[in-house]
C-alpha cells in the first residue's frame, strides 16, 4: 500500500509539473508547480520512514488518515491556483478516493472521503466563478463516487475479517488454530510484563485417539475433538483461551494463574473430559517457568512428555521440576500468616521500582521472577519462626539469615536461572554492609538486589504481620526514606516514590 501510494505520487506529481510546465503562460504556473514539488518530497519522505515500525504502532491509522488530507490539501492549493473548480486539477480529487477505498478500513475511508468532497466545495466557493450547475454536477459526482468506494472499502473489511478469521481458527473445532493461539500467548505475556501478572499454560493430549479413528470411523473421531473442545470451553473462565495446536493436541492460556492455579486447572479440564476420553496434560507458567512462548511451551510439552511416556533425556521429575517455584512461594506466603499474596506484591513494587530506573524486557521479567522467588528459602524454616508474635532471639536470627542462601540453591536448580538465583541469594544485603548473607554493600550488591530489599520492605511494612500491625503508606515511605543510604540504595527509594506518585495519579485520572 504505501509503495503504491508513494509511486501514484510521483506519477501524479510529475505530470502536474510537466501539465504547468506546458501551460507556462497562463497564471501561476510557479506556484502550481512549487506544489508538485513538495508533493514530490513528500512522497520521497514517506518512502524513507520506518513503515513496518509504523504499522505495527498506535500512530498507524492516524499516519495514512493524514497522508490523504494532506495530498488532498495540496490537490486543492493546485485547483485554487489554477483559477478554481474549472481547472483540469479537478479530475485529482478522484485519486484520493480511490487509494483509500482500494487500501484503508471504512472508518478511515469516510474521513478521507468527507474530507475530499467539502474541500472542492470549499475550493469552488472562494476561487474563480464557476456555474452553479457545473459546481453541484462535479460534487455529486465526487459523492456518488465516494458512495461505491465506501462500499468497495466494507466489501474489503468483510473479506479482511473473513480471511483472518479463517487463518486463525481451525475449522473443525472452531477454537483458535496454532497461529491464531501463539499470537494470543504473545499478546497476554507482553501484558504480564508489563503489569507483573502470571500467565499459565495448560496443554492437553488425547490419550489413544488413534484408536478411535480406527475402529469407530473418522467422523467419530471429528464428533470427539469437537465435543472435547466444547468441554474445555464450558470449563475453563471466560478471559480463557482454547486452541487446537494439531491433531488430538490443545491448549488452553489462563492469564493471571500461577503455577499452582494452573496444575489445578489442569486437573479440573481432566475430570471434565473423563466421561469422553483420558487426557494427558502439561502445565507452565509465566514467569517461573519462562519468560517467552517457546520456553514455556518447551517447559509444558517435557511434563506432559513425562506423564505420559516416562522421562526423557536430561528431564528428571517434571512435574516437580516445573512447578516447585510458585508452589513454594504460595506455600511460604501462607505459612508467614500474612492476609495478602505477599510474592505478588513485592513483584509488582520491583517492577515498578526497575521501570522507574529503565529496566525493560527480559530483565525485567526475570526481576519478577525473583521477587515471586526471593523468599522461597523461608519453607525450610519451622512456624514457630515464621509465625512468632514477638522479636526473634539471637538463634532464630541467624535461621532467618540461612533463607536466602537456600532460596538461591532451590532457584539455581531451574535451567537458565543462575542470575535470578544471585539476586535472590543478595536479596536482604543492606547499602551500608550490614545485610546478610555475605556483609555486601553499596555497588557490590547486585542492582536487582537493591530494587528487591525495598520492594519487600515497603509490603512488610504495610501488611500486618504476627509480631506488629501494618503501618500507613506514609509511615512505611518515611521508614525509607530515613534508613536510604544505610539499610537501602537511595536511587531506588526514589524510584519507588515516583513509581506509587504515577500510580496514585493514573488512579486519580481513571475516577
Amino acid at each position: 500500500m504505501v509503495k503504491a501510494g508513494v509511486w501514484l505520487t510521483f506519477g501524479v506529481c510529475f505530470t502536474g509539473i510537466a501539465y504547468a510546465a506546458v501551460t507556462w503562460d497562463d497564471p501561476n504556473r510557479s506556484l502550481i508547480a512549487g506544489v508538485f514539488v513538495v508533493g514530490v518530497m513528500g512522497g520521497v519522505a514517506i518512502a524513507l520512514l520506518p513503515v513496518e515500525r509504523i504499522l505495527r504502532s498506535r500512530y498507524r491509522d492516524p499516519f495514512f488518515v493524514v497522508w490523504s488530507l494532506l495530498d488532498i490539501g495540496l490537490i486543492a492549493t493546485a485547483v485554487a491556483a489554477d483559477g478554481g473548480a474549472e481547472s483540469a486539477f479537478t479530475l485529482l480529487f478522484i485519486l484520493p478516493l480511490v487509494f483509500a477505498a482500494v487500501f484503508y478500513p471504512l472508518n478511515l475511508f469516510v474521513v478521507v472521503g468527507a474530507a475530499d468532497v467539502i474541500s472542492f466545495l470549499v475550493v469552488a466557493d472562494l476561487y474563480g466563478d464557476p456555474q452553479m450547475e457545473y459546481v453541484t454536477f462535479v460534487a455529486a459526482t465526487l459523492a456518488f463516487a465516494a458512495v461505491l468506494c465506501a462500499w468497495q472499502a466494507q466489501n474489503h473489511d468483510r473479506h479482511r475479517e473473513r480471511l483472518t478469521l479463517m487463518s486463525h481458527t481451525d475449522p473443525l473445532t472452531r477454537c483458535l488454530n496454532r497461529r491464531g493461539f501463539e499470537e494470543r500467548v504473545t499478546s497476554e505475556l507482553e501484558a504480564a510484563m508489563r503489569t507483573g501478572s502470571s500467565v499459565g499454560l495448560v496443554l492437553l493430549d488425547l490419550d489413544n485417539f488413534k484408536a478411535v479413528n480406527d475402529h469407530r470411523g473418522h467422523a467419530a473421531g471429528d464428533d470427539l475433538l469437537c465435543w472435547v473442545v466444547d468441554t474445555v470451553k464450558r470449563t475453563v473462565r471466560a478471559m480463557d483461551t482454547v486452541g487446537r495446536l494439531g491433531g488430538d493436541e490443545f491448549a488452553v492460556l489462563a492469564p493471571g494463574l500461577d503455577g499452582t492455579a494452573a496444575l489445578s486447572l489442569a486437573e479440573r479440564i481432566r475430570k471434565a473430559l473423563a466421561e469422553g476420553t483420558e487426557v494427558t496434560s502439561g502445565v507452565a507458567s509465566f514467569p517461573v517457568d519462562g519468560i517467552d512462548h517457546d520456553e514455556l511451551q518447551r517447559r509444558a510439552d517435557a511434563m506432559l512428555y513425562e506423564l505420559k511416556h516416562g522421562p526423557r533425556g536430561g528431564f528428571d521429575g517434571g512435574r516437580r521440576e516445573l512447578s516447585w517455584a510458585a508452589s513454594l512461594a504460595h506455600i511460604v506466603d501462607l505459612r508467614m500468616a500474612v492476609p495478602n499474596e505477599h510474592s505478588v506484591s513485592v513483584a509488582r513494587y520491583a517492577a515498578g521500582i526497575a521501570q522507574q530506573l529503565g529496566w525493560d524486557g527480559a530483565h525485567l521479567a526475570h526481576l519478577r521472577m525473583a521477587a515471586m522467588l526471593h523468599d522461597v528459602g523461608k519453607v525450610s524454616l519451622p512456624d514457630r519462626i515464621l509465625q512468632k508474635p514477638g522479636p526473634l532471639d539471637a538463634q532464630e536470627y541467624e535461621e532467618i539469615k540461612r533463607h536466602p542462601v537456600i532460596g538461591a540453591e532451590f532457584v539455581g536448580r531451574v535451567d537458565g536461572l543462575a542470575p535470578v538465583a544471585r539476586w535472590v541469594r543478595h536479596s536482604h544485603e543492606h547499602f551500608d554492609g550490614s545485610g546478610y548473607p555475605e556483609g555486601l554493600a553499596g555497588e557490590a550488591i547486585p542492582p536487582a538486589s537493591r530494587i528487591l530489599l525495598v520492594a519487600d520492605a515497603f509490603d512488610a511494612m504495610t501488611t500486618d504481620r504476627p509480631y506488629r500491625a501494618a503501618m500507613t503508606l506514609e509511615e512505611a515511605l518515611y521508614e525509607l526514606r530515613l534508613n536510604a543510604g544505610r539499610q537501602f540504595d537511595p536511587r531506588c527509594v526514589d524510584a519507588f516514590e515516583e513509581y506509587l506518585a504515577n500510580e496514585s495519579s493514573s488512579k486519580a485520572i481513571a475516577v
